[in-house]
């Protein structure tokens, strides 16, 4: 069973680096500011977890661009918008920046050239503090586990959320008390 599993991985692994370097060509050569979030910034920091699509976050701005790309099918799907890539087959979805994570009581979504990590990928703080958000105010359980993964894998200190929204720190502290 481990070996069928390994395999799996290795492929899923490979598929994803694939798929992500086709969407950061895409979007770099359209000039349109992104960076991957969700699941795929997660294993960026944290061993690879599975994931049925790649999150990226775009500036507002550059929606027009978006919708402008030779990409397939873009639709509108409540507040954000889904693109399917087909070479590599991938789902995509999209957030813009100044939408909230979670719900309209989450944080706001930052412009992504001020959360790059260099990689066109959020930076680590910013990955848990809208994972913070995501799961107290959308109900995303799973990203207070990936917060848990976070917080071992990254040897994260209780304080680590320190500048955070009051709200979030509490919910961060809670988290990293239950993890240790």
């Amino acid at each position: 069973m481990y070996i069928v599993e390994s395999a799996f991985m290795e492929s899923f692994i490979r598929d994803t680096e694939e798929a992500k370097n086709a969407i950061r060509k895409l979007l770099l050569d359209n000039d349109i500011s992104f960076v991957f979030i969700g699941a795929t910034a997660r294993n960026e920091y944290a061993s690879t977890r599975t994931t049925e699509d790649i999150d990226i976050l775009v500036k507002k701005g550059d929606k027009e661009k978006l919708k402008k790309l030779p990409i397939g099918l873009i639709r509108n799907v409540s507040n954000y918008r889904v693109f399917s890539l087909h070479n590599p087959k991938t789902k995509v979805e999209v957030i813009f920046s100044g939408e909230k994570a979670g719900s309209s009581e989450g944080i706001t979504y930052e412009d992504p050239k001020n959360l790059d990590n260099g990689k066109n990928t959020l930076t680590l703080q910013s990955l848990v503090m809208y994972k913070l958000s995501s799961g107290k105010y959308g109900n995303r359980y799973k990203d207070f586990g990936d917060i848990q993964d976070l917080i071992i894998q990254n040897k994260l200190s209780i304080d680590y959320a320190d500048s955070f929204r009051e709200d979030l720190k509490d919910v961060y502290r809670q988290i990293w008390s239950e993890t240790k």
